[in-house]
């Protein structure tokens, strides 16, 4: 070996940047802080209040904090697994779309009902909104 410099790795050019987390890219909206455990979906149910809708049963609650918190449950008599997903992905949507018009500080799940898996976005969006816009204590 003549020289130490042949040993020594190239530096090449990173065409992706790495370091970007998910939420700081701009073309998301703001991260949407989720109900996790068992506990917290139950505490929901038992200390809050529901609301029924159309397509939609949404247990909520208000807490002081300022944040939002959602939680979905899709039941086995809605379908296998295809289906019941698919429906948490539109849920998600339809709350990321319309977080603005949702009150600040409440604990919500929303539960699917059966045939919802049938309707169309719109159709959810528009029930969905009008239920959540309309909380009340």
């Amino acid at each position: 070996m003549a020289s130490g410099l042949e040993c020594l790795p190239t530096e090449e050019k990173k065409f992706f940047q790495t370091g970007v987390k998910k939420g700081e890219r701009s073309f998301l909206h703001k991260p949407i802080l989720k109900l996790k455990t068992r506990a917290e979906f139950i505490s929901v149910r038992k200390n809050g209040s529901s609301k029924k809708s159309r397509f939609f049963i949404i247990n909520f609650q208000y807490v002081t904090n300022s944040e939002n918190f959602l939680g979905i449950t899709v039941s086995k008599k809605i379908g296998k697994a295809v289906t019941r997903n698919y429906l948490k992905r539109i849920v998600r949507s339809i709350i990321r779309n319309n977080i603005n018009l949702i009150p600040k500080g409440i604990l919500f799940e929303v539960i699917p009902k059966k045939g919802a898996e049938k309707s169309s976005y719109h159709l959810l969006e528009r029930d969905l909104v009008d239920t959540l816009t309309t909380l009340k204590i």
